[in-house]
């Protein structure tokens, strides 16, 4: 028999439930070196988990990681997911208990827990959540400026695997200068020295039957972030990592820093003149929502094909945002409505079907941190706003804020209606010049269902956009916005009043 030694969070309702497990291993702690870290544990409220396992039963000799870690398609209606806590201090039974229903009404089927690296969240809190359809993905912020061997973590991924969860994110934005310890940042070759590290973990996981995610990158960040993936990837394949990458994922953060929905769509190839380091006057680059454009478009140049994609962050910049996001709740309504249609490669207001979950920031979080007014729910589980216009969403009740001419209801852009304008008609109004109504009411008589609004970014998700004034009433960003958003143009001619 082999000792597998799983440390676990220590949990009053789950020793009762074992307590004979506890009187058998009482006599092994006492006996063992685990007594000298065992009162520090105490005093954290955690203490060591011994569990032996037969070596015939290692949850890992039941993968093979080639047939059953080839990424496979996720169902698109079930991409949405949603970070838990910033930290990992909210994994005891009552937690389970407070957030799992939350969770569930709030409709999403991804989850990403922040893990501890020297123990294992508890077994029966990942597997309720799977049970309840609800996928873990493990989040690992393993540090760069300490050593870390496989053998630490090998056990923990075998375990995790064996419970059901299958998505594990290792480190965390390696390309800023703040991760790394003294003068390694300065040293050459940092890419590969992050890959020493990444890569034997990653295999390890993926022996454990896990799919291994390539951290999340600081969109530009000290090491620009397209440079650093697009070198990483070239070294692994320089390097031989075909399974890996036949395996893998890539994390990425979707921040839209008040930026349009449709910021950098489209990639490189629709905005060429953008270079690491320079976005240009007039050009838009990767640091917005659709990041996994330009993320696709590294994977498809060096390895021939697209990455899955695991989105984390959607919706806001969590950290070093000078003021909190817009319009929090809005933006969240506006991502879920872009996941929900139907995936086009030739349309940019639509995510492509490689982003296997897009997770939004955040459920809750403690009050004290810089995160609280980022979180949807209190301790307590009682909304804040953002939940609250999330929720109100879901019931279909947001009101409408504009004032519509010539009786026509202009939607405002958290209204659900938002969810039926890629197949609609929608009357830009400029904000520049007065409105001739007869020439309004001539355009609706003869297209009723028109929606008419003043928000580009609202517009962009319709098919059709007709230009009251014609283009040359709007800015020209306005009007390139809306052909990369793969919208019909039309313009209607109106003279000021």
């Amino acid at each position: 028999m082999q000792a597998l030694h799983l440390p676990a969070y220590y949990d009053d309702d789950l020793i009762e439930n074992e307590a004979a497990l506890t009187e058998s291993l009482a006599a092994e702690l006492i006996a063992s070196d685990v007594v000298a870290d065992q009162s520090q544990a105490e005093a954290a409220h955690i203490e060591p988990l011994i569990v032996d396992l037969e070596k015939e039963d290692d949850p890992a000799d039941t993968y093979d990681p080639v047939d059953s870690l080839a990424p496979g398609a996720t169902e698109l209606g079930k991409r949405l997911g949603m970070h838990y806590f910033e930290d990992s201090d909210h994994y005891s039974q009552a937690d389970l208990d407070l957030w799992l229903p939350v969770l569930k009404k709030l409709g999403v089927n991804w989850t990403v827990l922040q893990a501890p690296v020297d123990r294992a969240i508890p077994q029966e809190f990942i597997e309720v959540l799977v049970a309840s359809q609800i996928q873990p993905i493990i989040h690992l912020n393993i540090s760069l400026v300490t050593e870390s061997s496989v053998d630490e973590f090998a056990p923990m991924f075998r375990a995790y695997a064996s419970w059901g969860v299958r998505h594990v994110i290792l480190f965390d934005r390696p390309n800023l200068r703040a991760v790394w310890p003294g003068q390694a940042w300065t040293q050459r070759d940092l890419v590969d020295r992050f890959l020493a590290r990444f890569v034997p973990l990653a295999h390890a996981a993926l022996e454990a039957g896990m799919i291994p995610v390539f951290p999340a990158l600081e969109p530009g960040g000290d090491y620009w972030d397209t440079a650093f993936l697009r070198s990483a990837l070239e070294t692994m394949t320089a390097n031989g990592e075909g399974l890996l990458l036949e395996t893998m994922a890539l994390g990425a953060y979707a921040w839209t820093e008040d930026k349009p929905m449709t910021w950098g769509a489209g990639g490189p190839e629709n905005w060429p003149a953008t270079m690491p380091y320079y976005t240009p006057e007039g050009s838009q680059d990767q640091r917005g929502f659709r990041i996994f454009d330009w993320y696709n478009a590294i994977s498809r140049t060096v390895l021939g094909r697209e990455l899955p994609v695991v989105i984390v962050g959607a919706g806001v910049q969590r950290e070093s945002a000078k003021k909190l996001d817009a319009k929090v709740g809005t933006r969240a309504i506006k991502i879920i409505e872009t996941l929900a249609r139907p995936a086009d490669p030739n349309k940019n207001n639509a995510v492509p079907a490689n982003v296997l979950a897009c997770n939004l920031w955040l459920l809750s979080a403690e009050e004290e941190s810089q995160a609280a007014h980022s979180a949807w729910f209190e301790l307590n589980s009682k909304p804040t706003k953002i939940g609250r216009e999330w929720i109100d969403w879901q019931k279909g009740e947001v009101e409408t804020k504009s004032t519509p001419p010539v009786g026509h209801r202009a939607v405002d852009s958290a209204s659900p209606q938002n969810s039926a304008l890629a197949d609609s008609h929608y009357l830009l109004l400029p904000s520049t010049m007065d409105y001739p109504m007869e020439a309004i009411r001539a355009f609706l008589h003869e297209n009723s269902s028109a929606i008419v609004g003043a928000s580009p970014a609202e517009a962009a998700n319709a098919a059709r956009v007709t230009l009251a004034g014609g283009m040359q009433a709007f800015p020209d960003d306005v009007v390139k916005n809306l052909i990369q958003a793969g919208c019909t143009i039309h313009a209607l001619r109106l003279e000021a009043a």
